[in-house]
Formats: structure tokens, C-alpha cells, sequence
């Protein structure tokens, strides 16, 4: 039933509907890793190589008989994204291990903008007005968020966050190159691939029985659920869209961590959160009435 009612939405309802819903699960993991008690590279190790499978198995539910098809026609498109995927999460923890969290997800919140270029540079695309103009109040909304906790200096972290953020629009792009592609395999690999980066400074063994619980939950349900979704949503809307809505998980991941755990959002993060918000939804509302409405399946 659920499927069906899927099928009978248009392109960008669903594309807007799976990067959604996939950003709101990518949110919730704010909640584990602000309570794992395990250091940075131990958890880049341990969430990789555990999501690596864990994006597998969503790949091979959503695909059943046509998933050998699928893996063989990645190509070389699949290596490029399962890099590119690699080097943001290593870039992401990188920064914001050396710099403040605050600086690490202004450069984040860049993203749509790099994937916005990247698309009319690689794919030759145009990207509609509206969404340059979403891009431009999401960095102002995130802009308030960050007020009064952004730092000076700490240059390397930065620019490692500046590199975290050209590899998700690049990463997006990508993957809305081969929109008749199923390529969460490759975000699977490249899952795998940022555990590698991380074992060299891994210590695993620093791990008590809660914080593998928590592991286990966010790198074998969360991560693979959200990033299955996510790396869906390129294959119905542009690149720039997704990472505009991937900006959410800044505002939810607030929230989810206020109610969970306490810590109680700044006023600056209500404001802001409250400005992406109304951004996000009319940009959402302004695509959903002007791209093609014709239910596809």
C-alpha cells in the first residue's frame, strides 16, 4: 500500500518526500554520539565499517532481483562517489576536531552552493532561481545559528570543513548524474572506506557495553537508513536541493539532543532554526508547484 501510494506521487514529491525523511533520521544521530564516550577516529572507524553493511542490506531490500544489475552499471561514477563520500566524513570529523563545531557546519552549510556549481560545471544543468536564492537565505539562517560561537583561527579544521562541503555537493552531483541508477552501494563503500581512514587512531577496546549498544544502533539502523535515503533523493530532484534540505539536521539535530539529553539550544539556534525552516518549506513548496507534476512510478 505504501508503495503504491509512493509510485503515484511526482518526481520532485518524491524526492523531496525520501531526502526528507532521511535528513530527519540523519538528525537523530546527535543523540548517540553526543552520549558514546569513545574518541573521534574511534567512532569514524567504528560507524563506517559497521554502516558499510548496513547499506548494503537497504540496497538489496529496495533492489531484490535487479540489484546485480544495478552494482555492475556503477562504473566509474559509483568509485567517484564512494570517494568522494569517503572524504567527507573524514574531512567532517577532521575539522570538527580541530576547530569549533560552530565553524565546522557554517563550512558544511556551503554545501548547496558548491553542489549548485558543481552542477552547472560538471552536468551542464541550470539551476532554477529559486533555489539559488533558498541557498542564499539557508547560509544567513545557519550564519544566525552559528552567531557568537564561531572562532578565529583554527585554519586547518576549517579548511578541512571547506573540503568536507565541496565533497557532499560533488558527492550529490554525482549521484544525480546516473539518476536511473540505484547507487547507495556506493555510498556503502565509501562508508567503508572512511572506517579505513579511521583504524590507524582507532581504539576500539575504549569502548564500554553502552557506547557499542549506541554504536550498533547508529551504524546498523540509523546511518544506513538515512544515507540509503538520502543518496535516493538525487535520483528525483537536483543535487542542490538535497543539500539544501540536508541542512535540517543542523536544526533538528539541536532539538533531538535539547529533548534527549537536555542540552538547551542557544537563542541563536532557535532563531536561525526558525529561519531555515520557513526557508526549506516555501523553496519546497515553490518545487513542488513549478517542476513537471505528472505522477511517474
Amino acid at each position: 500500500m505504501v508503495l503504491g501510494w509512493f509510485s503515484r506521487l511526482s518526481r520532485p514529491a518524491k524526492g523531496l518526500l525520501v531526502t526528507s525523511v532521511g535528513t530527519m533520521v540523519l538528525s537523530l544521530q546527535g543523540i548517540p554520539i553526543r552520549l558514546i564516550e569513545v574518541d573521534a577516529w574511534t567512532l569514524l572507524f567504528v560507524r563506517g565499517v559497521l554502516a558499510a553493511p548496513g547499506l548494503f542490506v537497504f540496497f538489496l531490500v529496495m533492489e531484490r532481483s535487479r540489484w546485480k544489475d544495478q552494482l555492475r552499471a556503477m562504473g566509474v561514477a559509483g568509485m567517484t562517489a564512494a570517494l568522494l563520500f569517503a572524504l567527507d566524513n573524514a574531512m567532517f570529523i577532521y575539522s570538527i576536531t580541530h576547530t569549533s563545531v560552530a565553524n565546522t557546519l557554517l563550512m558544511i552549510s556551503l554545501s548547496p552552493l558548491f553542489a549548485g556549481l558543481l552542477t552547472r560545471i560538471v552536468l551542464r544543468q541550470q539551476v532554477p532561481r529559486r533555489t539559488w536564492l533558498a541557498i542564499g537565505g539557508g547560509a544567513v539562517a545557519t550564519l544566525v545559528i552559528m552567531l557568537g560561537s564561531l572562532v578565529a583561527g583554527d585554519l586547518p579544521g576549517t579548511l578541512a570543513g571547506l573540503v568536507a562541503s565541496i565533497a557532499i555537493g560533488g558527492t550529490l552531483v554525482v549521484l544525480r548524474s546516473k539518476p536511473f541508477l540505484n547507487m547507495v552501494p556506493a555510498i556503502a563503500i565509501g562508508a567503508g572506506l572512511s572506517g579505513l581512514v579511521g583504524l590507524p587512531a582507532a581504539n576500539p577496546g575504549s569502548a564500554g557495553l553502552r557506547d557499542w549498544i549506541l554504536l550498533l544502533v547508529l551504524g546498523l539502523l540509523v546511518m544506513p537508513l538515512a544515507f540509503g535515503l538520502i543518496a535516493t533523493g538525487p535520483r528525483f530532484i537536483p543535487a542542490a536541493e538535497v543539500a539544501l534540505l540536508l541542512l535540517l539536521q543542523t536544526v533538528l539535530g539541536a532539538y533531538w539532543v535539547w529533548i534527549a539529553v537536555g542540552e538547551v539550544p542557544a537563542t541563536a539556534t532557535l532563531v536561525g532554526g526558525a529561519m531555515l525552516l520557513v526557508v526549506l518549506a516555501v523553496h519546497s513548496v515553490a518545487t513542488l508547484k513549478s517542476l513537471d507534476e505528472t505522477p511517474a512510478a
